[in-house]
């Protein structure tokens, strides 16, 4: 039946003569070349889709087309079974950079980076976890073994306290800085001033060199920051900003908050901070300072708003007991005995017996399961040689300890002769939801078995779901999904759009973030993911997204007007900046996202002679107008026909996620008081958001738009669950998999297909018990 169908209805085109990329005549048909196979599988797509034979060719009749797919269907799938019998449905796969940081975490009790050397993972357009797309070359090794030094280090802390109260600098009225008060501009200086009548002083401009808490910080740990600030000389709300400039030269936002108009608060933040960080205080320079303020007259006499900072301190690291809770964890099995100078030494009148009971309880929780006496054996061998050399007993279990993090049997998931399926369930389904190991709780069921049963795993599941620790399956999975752990790869043109700021840039990916942990939470229909009434701001994002009454800057849940353009993740920033390049946007890059990411209906790549579509960065012709002339050339329009529709509907958002009727031109520069700046951009061209599917339907804008996505509800989910299924057993869906996602599609089709239940339903299949 096959052969067939493709002699009398596909071969015409497909025939090597360069009409086509695919030649059928050369596709072998030997279905055990994993290379054809997934040929097929294409070809059984576009027909299964109806997109072959193309629009204006002969159709074949209806009942010839289903009984050629049905034919293809059976013999892929047998095909494909039959490779996964052989060599299983899930590659061995290592833990990911971020799996084997948070593991650390969890299981040392530590919280500084101990992965900062390991290899990034390499960008392969799906997920990190899953097993085919991962490498692993002598650099890892390498760096595995400096990240089992550099956890054991973090771990063991036997010095004196090294806590240290920094001191305040208000105490002297910042007297620091009074060289810098009547320092010239152009040396950095008369952005300050000291109060009036009050210890303290004002700061005037957005700068990171001036209000640092402290240059000293010797000892890794977490540091508390406490300040006593208001707005100052202002009408409105003034945002301060806690930031910490690393010593790479980059800078991360650790709190933002408003501060009402001479209204003190005491404020206190603590973060995480190691040698050569330098924490400081600043605010967010309202829009109409950018292009003069104090620049203008320098902060003596300046009249315009600032930041007034009474006193500001720091203090860490902060344990809650000393030796820290890691340490106490790790040598529980030694005794641990203060001396004099406030340092701990380790006493063990076996060493032996404690490094045994160390590692037969530490084990468990890096290899996911039991170790059985023979390995623990192994691993306590490995410190004789170091006690027989006179060397203490923190150092031999060192080595033990450097032993289990290097082997692979905590670096790989690879179903090993030891791992019982209950167990390897327990682990994958741990590493799915918290992206750390199965806590004591989760661990025990899948030793004893009982997690196989459905309630338990149902049970589990959801207790899982409710953790805290849910948050990183959240952003992990939108982040790599969604892209939106690319959404600062690309930095704003600031000439045409002034108003990105770093508070928008920080807002922007939570609102992603809180939005589908709120789907989970309450198990919403998946179709709230293309349309919803609410959404998550803060103050800043409100005010990116003309929506009033939003105060502070802290996130909560909010009814979006009814006459809104947003609702649903393509209207939301995150993605809208992620999918632009932060000069210009293009339908190209927008529809082929929501093709891939969301339908997961990824349209072929464009032949190689064809060239890129650049926008006309001078505004004067509208990337709508290039698009119609790149169309005309038929192998372009035939991929374009389903790209640009989607694309088109989201031409009204620019490359920050703003709103608009019209493309942004650049305003020129202008030179004031020594200072070359840019001026505010021109209005473009008028924006035209409207487009018509290839199956014919019009739109007006993204509402219209999302309105003929609703209409498919189950091609969504399909993708939803793919999706879930590659992140979670770290295989993508094969062909012989489609049945039980049909399955699971049909199970949830008259619920509109619950979120939460799509997780569970995925736990409970044999792709993830299997």
């Amino acid at each position: 039946m096959v052969p067939e169908f493709i002699t009398d209805h596909c071969i015409g085109c497909h025939d090597g003569s360069g009409e086509t990329e695919l030649d059928l005549t050369a596709l072998g048909f030997s279905l055990h070349d994993t290379s054809n196979l997934a040929s097929w599988e294409k070809v059984y797509d576009r027909v299964a889709n109806g997109e072959m034979p193309p629009a204006g060719q002969s159709q074949p009749p209806k009942h010839v087309v289903n009984a050629a797919l049905k034919a293809l269907s059976q013999q892929l799938s047998q095909a494909n079974r039959r490779q996964q019998a052989v060599s299983g449905r899930v590659p061995a796969r290592r833990l990911t950079k971020r799996e084997l940081q948070l593991t650390l975490e969890d299981v040392f009790l530590i919280q500084a980076n101990v992965t900062g050397n390991v290899p990034d993972e390499v960008e392969a357009g799906s997920f990190d976890t899953v097993g085919i797309n991962q490498r692993i070359s002598a650099v890892h090794i390498e760096s595995y073994l400096q990240v089992a030094d550099a956890v054991l280090a973090a771990a063991i802390q036997l010095g004196k306290n090294p806590f240290r109260d920094y001191g305040d600098f208000a105490d002297n009225n910042f007297s620091h800085l009074t060289d810098w008060h009547e320092k010239p501009l152009n040396l950095g200086g008369s952005v300050t001033r000291p109060l009036k009548d009050e210890t303290g002083v004002a700061l005037f401009r957005d700068i990171d060199y001036l209000t640092q808490f402290t240059y000293n910080i010797h000892q890794p740990g977490v540091y508390r920051l406490t300040t006593r600030i208001a707005a100052y000389q202002s009408q409105h709300p003034i945002t301060a900003k806690f930031i910490v400039k690393e010593p790479s030269g980059s800078a991360r936002l650790i709190k933002s908050l408003d501060l009402q108009p001479d209204e003190p608060e005491d404020v206190s933040v603590e973060t995480f901070l190691k040698p050569g960080d330098v924490p400081y205080l600043t605010y967010q320079m309202p829009g109409t300072e950018v292009l003069g303020g104090v620049f203008l007259t320098g902060a003596k006499f300046y009249p315009g708003p600032g930041l007034a900072i009474y006193r500001q301190q720091i203090e860490g690291p902060i344990h809650q007991t000393w030796p820290p809770e890691s340490t106490q964890k790790l040598l529980s099995d030694f005794a641990l005995e203060e001396m004099p100078s406030g340092s701990f030494r380790v006493i063990a009148d076996d060493p032996l017996a404690a490094i045994e009971a160390t590692v037969g309880r530490i084990g468990p929780e890096l290899f996911r399961r039991e170790l059985d006496a023979s390995e623990i054996d192994a691993f306590v061998a490995l410190a004789k040689p170091v006690l027989a050399a006179g060397r203490s007993p923190v150092d031999a279990l060192k080595v033990s300890m450097r032993g289990l993090l290097s082997s692979p049997s905590f670096m790989i998931f690879d179903g090993s002769s030891n791992d019982s399926e209950s167990s390897l369930v327990a682990s994958r389904l741990a590493y799915f939801l918290t992206q750390g190991p199965p806590d004591n709780q989760l661990r025990a069921l899948g030793e004893s078995g009982e997690l196989l049963e459905p309630s338990t795993l149902h049970a589990t599941t959801e207790r899982l779901l409710d953790s805290p620790k849910s948050r990183r399956f959240v952003n992990s999975f939108v982040g790599q999904w969604l892209r939106v752990d690319q959404v600062n790869a690309t930095t704003p043109d600031d000439g045409l759009y002034p108003e990105y700021d770093e508070l928008l840039g920080n807002a922007i990916p939570l609102e992603t973030q809180l939005f589908f942990a709120e789907l989970v939470k309450n198990n919403a229909s998946l179709v709230t993911l293309v349309d919803s009434n609410f959404t998550f701001v803060n103050r800043r994002l409100a005010e990116h997204y003309d929506i009033p009454g939003v105060s502070g800057q802290h996130f909560r849940r909010i009814t979006l007007p009814k006459d809104s353009v947003r609702g649903g993740i393509l209207t939301q920033a995150a993605i809208l900046k992620t999918t632009a390049n932060g000069t210009t946007t293009s339908p190209v890059m927008r529809g082929n996202f929501v093709l891939t990411n969301l339908l997961g209906t990824p349209p072929s790549p464009p032949p190689p002679d064809v060239g890129s579509i650049e926008p006309d960065i001078r505004g004067q012709t509208t990337i709508r107008e290039i698009l119609a002339a790149h169309r005309e050339n038929v192998s372009c329009n035939q991929c374009h026909r389903l790209i640009d529709p989607p694309g088109f509907a989201l031409e009204s958002f620019d490359p920050i996620g703003g709103y608009r009727e019209h493309y942004r031109a650049s305003g020129g520069v202008r030179s004031a008081g020594g200072f070359v700046q840019k001026l505010p951009p021109k209005q473009g061209p008028k924006v035209d958001s409207s487009g018509e599917t290839p199956e014919g339907q019009a739109f007006t804008g993204i509402q219209d738009y999302k309105k003929i996505l609703l209409q498919n509800e189950e091609v969504l989910a399909r993708n939803f669950i793919n999706q879930l299924i590659a992140y979670s057993t770290g295989s993508a869906v094969q062909f012989a998999d489609r049945d039980e996602v049909d399955q699971i599609l049909a199970r949830h089709r008259d619920g509109h297909y619950p979120i939460r239940d799509l997780i569970h339903s995925v736990v409970q299949s044999e792709l993830f018990r299997r």
